[in-house]
């Protein structure tokens, strides 16, 4: 049986279904003291994206990044084994490493010395002089021994590694939910596995983080705030006989989770050919897109080629399948100030000509310096500037509401806000948890 969301009033919610009202209070993105509440009750227990398997492919291959306010240490060990680690000496604290990304087979505390296998296990404490000062056991490995500190929730769906920082964290496949298969789908474009596209963007917005999760899969703002790139690509088919029209679906996924999907023609190598990329990327295209369907069948197959997604993991983990496979880690430094961290895979054995599609794709319009990027900063930036400068409480999320709509589990129009709703119902549900 479906599960309906009844009505409620919260300290940030009014939901009423049945008079068409949805409203969140707008401290909930403009109030330092909720942003600390949230931390402990929403992003410590929630799994949120850390990286990708083709990041880590090889023995000794690691990155260093932070998520949420956490410095961790993502790597395959010598003996291919995924490990993820707090980025601290347990001598004095130092960071074990101040690179981003390289291979290792050990990670050196700068301070004294220390020196850590890439599974994690104290080897030395600098030198044979500092070692004699230990206990034998410091560097037995097993219980007794010294080990960079673990962490103890990390797990894998379709090549996308998740953390979660609270101990009682249910398991990453019941709390993805209906995501969990948007990630498979993803993992249908190619037989030969992905590997990292090269750099990555990253860049400051000042908003809250959630501003952009709403964003991400909001297809109500695209004719508005897009309308450039909407007009350059009816140009581009102006010529031709395809159907650049807008339009698609939304869906929430379970847990808060949601995402939209259209069959937009803005292109995807894999396998969405535009016309003004010439008739040799269209034969490659179209080769990719029989092996696609051969592999996985018609009705997938044409889901995998012909639909791009966005897709938002609550609380603010955003995967873009467009014009190419892009995942935005978000990390929150404040109520009104967000870093975001985008980085791109693609096929192993993907044609160079359809490559260089893909990158000049990402950077036209998903960029920072692209299409969309740019139109959706400001947007966010002037809407947490009229929270902290008025004295207007509510945003209105009531766009397209039915009453005894299964908001949490549901398909509507692309430009209605019901996955932005099912958003906040699991935001609203965990913040109105009295464990703390």
């Amino acid at each position: 049986m479906p599960v309906i969301a009844s009505a409620r009033e919260t300290r940030f919610l009014k939901f009423d279904p049945d008079n068409h009202v949805f409203l969140i209070d707008r401290a909930a993105y403009a109030s330092p003291a909720v942003f600390e509440e949230e931390k402990r009750k929403v992003l410590y227990r929630t799994w949120i994206i850390l990286g990708h398997d083709a990041e880590i492919a090889k023995p000794g291959d690691y990155v260093a990044r932070r998520v949420i306010d956490k410095d961790l240490i993502f790597n395959r060990d010598q003996s291919g084994q995924v490990n993820v680690f707090f980025n601290t000496c347990m001598h004095r604290g130092t960071a074990v490493t101040k690179e981003t990304c390289g291979n290792a087979r050990t990670f050196v505390c700068p301070y004294h010395g220390w020196v850590y296998r890439d599974s994690g296990q104290l080897i030395s404490a600098g030198n044979r002089e500092a070692d004699a000062c230990y206990p034998m056991h410091y560097f037995k490995g097993g219980k007794d021994g010294i080990s960079l500190q673990r962490i103890k929730n990390v797990a894998q769906r379709a090549g996308f590694w998740f953390v979660n920082f609270d101990d009682d964290a249910p398991p990453l496949d019941d709390y993805l939910a209906g995501a969990g298969l948007r990630l498979d789908r993803i993992a249908h474009q190619t037989a030969a596995g992905f590997e990292m596209i090269a750099g990555v963007h990253e860049y400051e917005i000042k908003a809250n983080y959630k501003l952009l999760c709403e964003n991400s899969y909001d297809g109500y703002h695209l004719r508005s705030v897009h309308s450039s790139y909407l007009e350059y690509m009816a140009a581009m088919f102006r010529e031709s006989k395809m159907d650049p029209k807008l339009y698609g679906v939304q869906m929430s996924l379970g847990n808060g989770h949601g995402c939209f999907e259209s069959p937009v023609m803005s292109g995807k190598p894999v396998a969405q050919w535009l016309p003004h990329w010439g008739e040799a990327a269209r034969q490659l295209v179209e080769e990719k897109r029989r092996e696609v369907i051969s592999r996985v069948g018609a009705e997938l197959g044409a889901n995998v080629c012909d639909f791009s997604s966005n897709l938002v993991i609550f609380p603010n983990s955003i995967i873009n399948d467009q014009q190419t496979v892009l995942a935005r880690s978000i990390i929150p430094i404040a109520h009104n100030r967000m870093r975001v961290r985008a980085w791109s895979i693609a096929p192993k054995d993907e044609h160079p000509t359809l490559r260089k599609i893909r990158i000049e794709n990402l950077l036209s319009f998903l960029g920072p310096g692209g299409f969309a990027t740019p139109d959706d900063v400001s947007m966010l930036e002037w809407a947490q500037s009229a929270y902290e400068s008025t004295d207007v409480r509510w945003n209105d999320f009531s766009k397209g509401m039915q009453p005894g709509q299964e908001t949490m589990n549901c398909t509507d129009d692309m430009a209605n806000e019901t996955q932005i709703r099912a958003y906040w119902l699991k935001w609203d549900e965990m913040m109105s948890d009295s464990a703390d």
